[in-house]
């Protein structure tokens, strides 16, 4: 790293957050698509540098400072696609910030964050499944049910109906995950004996039928079986989840369910309405913010 790169990001992470041009995470983003992994080693240093003093100037509401939440999140997207390795490189309190801060970014009610948070998490699954077995395995015990949890947050929530083609393509690669053994570690931690799959549908259903209660038990159990039939199939699953979700007191009437269709249409900016349920995202983050620690990756 140059000493006049090193200035601009000193530069930025010392400045107050007003005077932060978000320019820099923008040539920081360009950086990384042009070296890819050859910049891989100064990673770590560029989140030392723009991570935690943007994630607290973007996490207190969700309107300041727009462009550095477009061009922060573009950045983590750049760096998942060409830099994944420097993820390692990471304390174990540092990578669960930057998974807290993609889910933060799925569950925003602006489209664009929203769209870019569920790409990002597309594309680390990839790459953890492209990863060797001890190191997905870590991933996995630790991040494969929160995860689950929070894209059923999104996808049951009216607010984001058109992230589904993402929701449904982030769904139905955990689930084959689970189904093909690619999960690789017992995800039960009260009884590792339990196998994975009849694990996640347990979990599941008593996640659903807690949300939902106007479902019944049987009608829960089917959707999650669906969920692993059709997870090697991309129209049967997307679907699947269709068939569910009209079946929600959320998403009763025709005109309401629209938009989750528009997988097979150009789509348009939706006017969304700011979601006060986001806020335990926020103070999520906030509370790891001020608990970043050494800990190991894994």
């Amino acid at each position: 790293m140059t000493p006049l790169l090193e200035a601009v990001l000193r530069d930025y992470k010392t400045n107050i957050a007003d005077a932060r041009d978000p320019e820099v995470l923008s040539v920081m983003t360009a950086i990384v698509n042009k070296l890819q992994g050859t910049i891989t080693k100064d990673v770590p240093r560029i989140f030392e540098h723009v991570f935690e003093c943007t994630l607290e100037m973007i996490t207190k509401n969700f309107t300041d400072y727009p462009e550095h939440r477009l061009h922060f999140f573009t950045l983590i997207r750049a760096i998942n696609q060409h830099c994944f390795q420097a993820f390692f490189m990471l304390s174990g309190q540092q990578f669960k910030l930057v998974i807290d801060s993609i889910v933060w970014a799925f569950k925003h009610t602006e489209r664009q964050i929203s769209e870019t948070g569920l790409n990002i998490l597309i594309e680390l699954l990839k790459n953890i499944q492209d990863t060797g077995p001890e190191v997905a395995a870590g991933f996995y015990k630790n991040y494969f049910v929160p995860l689950l949890q929070d894209v059923f947050f999104v996808l049951t929530d009216t607010f984001h109906k058109s992230g589904f083609k993402l929701q449904a393509t982030i769904l139905m690669t955990m689930f084959e995950a689970v189904e093909s053994g690619k999960v690789n570690v017992a995800l039960n931690d009260a009884d590792p004996n339990v196998n994975n799959s009849q694990f996640v549908r347990d979990y599941l259903a008593a996640l659903l039928l807690g949300a939902f209660p106007n479902l019944s038990p049987a009608t829960v159990g089917n959707f999650a079986m669906g969920l692993f039939s059709y997870s090697k199939n991309p129209d049967a699953f997307k679907l699947h989840l269709r068939d569910f979700l009209v079946q929600l007191k959320e998403f009763g009437s025709e005109e309401s369910n629209e938009e989750l269709f528009l997988v097979e249409r150009t789509p348009g900016p939706p006017n969304f309405l700011a979601s006060q349920r986001l806020g335990s995202a926020t103070n999520k983050l906030r509370s790891w913010l001020t608990r970043i620690s050494l800990i190991s990756f894994f």
